[in-house]
């Protein structure tokens, strides 16, 4: 059966990657889609919806209020609006100028990512404690000054850098709120309240990648007078906020995927993409110089959860990025991760349907076999 991407002439990728944004973030279950339509079948008031949505999904986090966003960038303009300008409306409505206010965001050298772009949209400075080899405690502090007005917390690396829990101790001992960019750290399922529960005061989680909410949807959750703070500058009000308008189709989309996402099993769905994965390392055995075996990355593609087929490529053979373009450029498209400097490709089962696997399996054959 023709998709609707086959009508349009646009090329329908299978995924072997992950929930990337660039690729549509996740697929919507049905009964996602079947709120979204029936949402979309009548006018509500936009504040009253933007309410519910955020004690549902205070509800769910376990956080004192919640919001819900334009994805996780849209999370990290209005949770760094909110801790430059708390409630303060004059303040709100001088962003991005922030004379006056302290406009510091200290975050450690090795949490630096392209994304944090949105923070300085919103007028922060960024601040970078530590360098590219990790950050100290003391480092820490120093880097805490009067003029700081959050800590950006990115969950990337365990090591070397200053973990939450601490980070959080030193922030607060100062006054300043942590918020934690936790984009795909979904699952493990504890991870919901875990940031929160290591002592950060906002955090913001992405609603389109495991969630399987709409892709352009996203939470921002923690202190309800930071919450507040953002929801004030953000649609339907004024604010720096305002051009992340969510549409009541999201608001109810994101939710339910939520509320559907928090009752899996996700032992199970960790089991089932371990057997999917021992089942693609299994389909490229014999391969002459090609190693598979199941793996966890520690890098990359996140959550790093899920088992996937770690394909060591010796060079004589292929190298791994003509290995992923001409796999994107074939047919089947198929997507997949790279680790170049180890000749690794990885292959993730985690929005794999079954009878794909053996696409992908045969596909990855041809290419080395070439």
């Amino acid at each position: 059966m023709n998709s609707i991407y086959d009508e349009i002439g646009v090329t329908a990728v299978i995924n072997a990657s992950g929930s990337m944004t660039y690729l549509g973030g996740s697929l919507m279950a049905p009964e996602t889609l079947a709120a979204m339509n029936r949402a979309a079948g009548q006018f509500v008031r936009m504040d009253e919806l933007m309410t519910w949505g955020g004690a549902q999904i205070a509800r769910l986090t376990g956080a004192e209020a919640g919001h819900v966003t334009t994805g996780s960038a849209g999370g990290l303009l209005l949770g760094t609006a909110a801790c430059l300008t708390g409630l303060d409306r004059q303040k709100m409505s001088q962003l991005p100028d922030t004379t006056g206010m302290k406009r510091e965001m200290v975050v450690q050298k090795r949490h630096r990512i392209s994304f944090d772009h949105a923070c300085r949209t919103a007028g922060a400075k960024l601040v970078e404690a530590g360098d590219g080899s990790g950050t100290t405690a003391a480092q820490l502090q120093e880097a805490i000054t009067d003029r700081t007005a959050a800590v950006l917390y990115v969950e990337l690396y365990p090591q070397p850098v200053v973990p939450l829990e601490e980070v959080a101790a030193i922030a607060h001992a100062r006054g300043v709120p942590v918020m934690v960019d936790a984009a795909a750290e979904l699952p493990p399922s504890a991870n919901l309240r875990a940031f929160l529960e290591r002592g950060a005061d906002l955090v913001i989680f992405s609603g389109g990648k495991d969630i399987a909410g709409p892709n352009d949807t996203g939470i921002l959750c923690g202190r309800r007078d930071l919450v507040q703070a953002a929801a004030m500058q953000a649609f339907p009000n004024a604010g720096i906020g305002r051009p992340c308008k969510v549409s009541k189709e999201q608001i109810v989309g994101l939710v339910y995927a939520l509320r559907r996402w928090a009752a899996l099993d996700h032992d199970a769905r960790i089991a089932a993409w371990r057997g999917m994965a021992e089942q693609l390392c299994a389909g490229l055995q014999g391969l002459e110089g090609v190693r598979a075996e199941v793996a966890l990355a520690t890098s990359g593609a996140r959550p790093l959860v899920v088992p996937k087929a770690r394909v060591t490529v010796e060079e004589r053979i292929a190298r791994v990025g003509q290995v992923e373009q001409a796999l994107m450029q074939g047919k089947p498209a198929i997507a997949i991760s790279t680790e170049p400097a180890m000749r690794a490709l990885w292959l993730n089962p985690q929005h794999l349907e079954p009878e794909q696997v053996e696409v992908v399996v045969r596909r990855v054959r041809e290419v080395l076999s070439v």
